[in-house]
This record gives C-alpha cells, structure tokens and sequence, in this order.
C-alpha cells in the first residue's frame, strides 16, 4: 500500500464507475449511488479506494439476498469526505463492534461455501488509514441493515 502513487480525482467520478462495475459484476442485487451535484476532489490512490470499495461490495453482497439494494453514499464536507455502504441484512453482531476491522477476524456463520479468511474489512482499514482516513460500521437505527463509513481527507 505505502507505493501507491497519489494524484489529483474526483471521488464522486470513482464511486459512479465503481457502480457501473458493480451493477455488471453482481445482477442479483440492485445498487443506488447518492453522489452531489458538484465535484468532489481529493489526493490519493484511486486503485486502492477502488479496492476499499470492492471489499465493502463484496461484503454487502454476503450479507443480503437476492433483490437487496445495496447504497453508496458521498457526503462531501470542507475537509473531509465520507463514503457510506449501506445494506439491508443482519445486523452486527454485538461483540463484532470492537474486532470487525482487525486482522483475520470475521462473524459469519458456518456453512458458507465461500472461503473467507478475514482479512477483507482489515484491507478496508489499512487503505482507509494510508489516505489519513477511519474506517467505522454501525447497525442502521431500525436493526435491519449495516452502514459502513469510510472518513477520508481531501487536502491529504
């Protein structure tokens, strides 16, 4: 991760191709995207936001059924932009509060055929932090659903 070259993007561009991508990659769900109206600069790794997001689809696509619809969210703010993942299926559990963005930890439940090795909301973390940035996740206030929050700066 520390070689990735930063540049100049809009983030807002990244999370509507990210989307594009996605609608292609998993048919069985649906996918909303909130971008604002104006652009949303920041300096990082595209690549690696592309990554963080595919690990966040990923991980939405685990956890909900066919038909759900999975939101992508850009809140752009003076200093900071935050992106949210947001998807309708269990909520987390309450231990998994402290541990879900730690190396291979994981909550899911025996008997998915997927191997799964832990490592994916940890990725999350590590790119969420090279971009001087937090990772977070917290159950959607009616417990049906989990929103993840990715805080980035965009004068980084």
């Amino acid at each position: 991760i520390g070689t990735a070259e930063r540049v100049r993007f809009d983030l807002g561009e990244l999370l509507d191709s990210a989307v594009q991508s996605y609608r292609g990659a998993f048919p069985q769900r649906q996918f909303a995207v909130e971008l604002p109206g104006a652009p949303c600069e920041m300096r990082g790794a595209p690549e690696l936001l592309m990554q963080l997001l595919d690990k966040l689809i990923d991980n939405a696509v685990d956890f909900t059924t066919s038909g759900a619809v999975i939101t992508l969210r850009l809140l752009p703010g003076l200093d900071d932009a935050v992106i949210e993942v947001e998807n309708r299926g269990p909520p987390l559990p309450v231990e998994a509060e402290a541990r879900l963005f730690e190396s291979l930890w994981q909550s899911r439940k025996d008997g998915d055929e997927k191997p799964h090795f832990g490592l994916g909301l940890y990725i999350v973390r590590l790119i969420a932090e090279f971009h001087g940035g937090s990772a977070s996740a917290a159950n959607l206030e009616n417990g049906g659903g989990v929103r993840f929050r990715i805080r980035l700066p965009v004068n980084f």
